[in-house]
């Protein structure tokens, strides 16, 4: 996307030169969501860090808020919304840690989460990209530590039906890795979710940036992707982060959401593992998308306005994941089901 004076971000906060950790989070009309999350980050055990927020447009005062309240704050405001990936692009190129942590703004940071994450890069040179245990607001594991999908995961993917149904289903079990969700050591995966991972800020300029033609779904199986070439990507248990996603099973997501869904996994599919659009198995796939998504759409329609309506959105819920967790041996705070 080319710079334009409606969509160059204006900055303020000074950065902090002597960061170890840069927190980066890219925010649009989730101040609710956005407040704890960055309440959360002192504990997360690092003393030298530095929080970059790019705001892409918010109409909710969530800029105003910011510097009302978190002095410390790095502010990117870009002029209108230029889509997650590239606000995270901006952010990370302005981050002076060594380390970079990116957030999902809807994420709450366990006691020492970062700490321990940082202690078991700095002991693996071998490792890209590490990952925290993700939980759910009722403390089961989300599952966002994957193998890479096969065309199979369409039906058998994290939130599908038929998973839902037949859990045990191999399919399922190899894409989620549920073999190993209940180790509390490392945990070798091919990707994970972006809603809270850390690599040393040199990845990126070897890597390269992410793909900004995603809309932010499937955009972190693909730099994992690209990350391989550089060193392994692994989750570990021991640091915990609870996430309230917005893409949970029974909640209602609108159409656009779930457009965007199948678009990231398209994009992801035709580039890493076609030789392009009209590749036979790029079109196959497009076709199957194209007919899950509209089955998924119709059924969104039809399910309730508060279809979902749970702990994860309400204020007692982020109150209960916000209060302090004392930090038990072997990372074992939280159920897993």
């Amino acid at each position: 996307m080319k710079d334009t004076p409606a969509n160059t971000a204006r900055e303020s906060g000074l950065p902090r030169t002597d960061a170890l950790v840069s927190f980066v989070i890219a925010a649009r009309n989730n101040w609710h969501y956005l407040d704890p999350c960055i309440a959360s980050i002192p504990r997360s055990g690092v003393q030298r860090s530095e929080v970059i927020v790019v705001d892409n447009a918010s109409t909710d005062g969530t800029v105003g808020l910011l510097r009302e309240r978190y002095l410390d704050v790095r502010i990117l405001q870009n002029g209108s919304n230029v889509g997650h990936c590239r606000a995270i692009n901006q952010g990370i190129r302005q981050a002076q840690g060594e380390y970079v942590v990116v957030l999902d703004g809807d994420t709450v940071l366990w006691p020492d989460a970062i700490a321990r994450l940082v202690e078991f890069l700095g002991s693996r040179p071998d490792v890209a990209i590490a990952a925290p245990r993700m939980l759910n607001a009722d403390g089961s594991v989300q599952e966002t530590a994957r193998s890479f999908p096969g065309p199979v995961n369409g039906l058998f993917g994290r939130n599908s039906i038929l998973t839902r149904l037949f859990p045990g289903n191999r399919f399922a079990r190899r894409y989620l890795r549920r073999d190993s969700i209940h180790d509390t050591e490392p945990i070798e995966v091919d990707w994970v979710s972006a809603a809270c991972m850390i690599f040393r800020r040199s990845l990126y300029d070897r890597i390269g940036p992410w793909d900004e033609k995603f809309d932010g779904y499937w955009v972190d199986a693909d730099w994992c992707q690209a990350a391989h070439s550089a060193g392994k990507v692994y989750c570990v248990p021991a640091a915990r982060v609870t996430h309230f996603e917005q893409n949970r099973p029974g909640r209602k997501k609108g159409a656009w959401r779930i457009m965007i869904f199948h678009a990231g996994a398209y994009r992801f599919y035709r580039k890493n593992r076609t030789r392009g659009t009209y590749d036979p198995r790029a079109l196959l796939a497009a076709t199957i998308l194209a007919a899950r998504c509209t089955a998924l759409v119709v059924v969104d329609w039809c399910r309730r306005p508060d279809g979902g309506k749970d702990l994860d959105g309400s204020a007692a819920g982020l109150r209960a994941a916000c209060a302090p967790r004392a930090s038990l041996p072997g990372g074992m705070e939280g159920k897993e089901t």
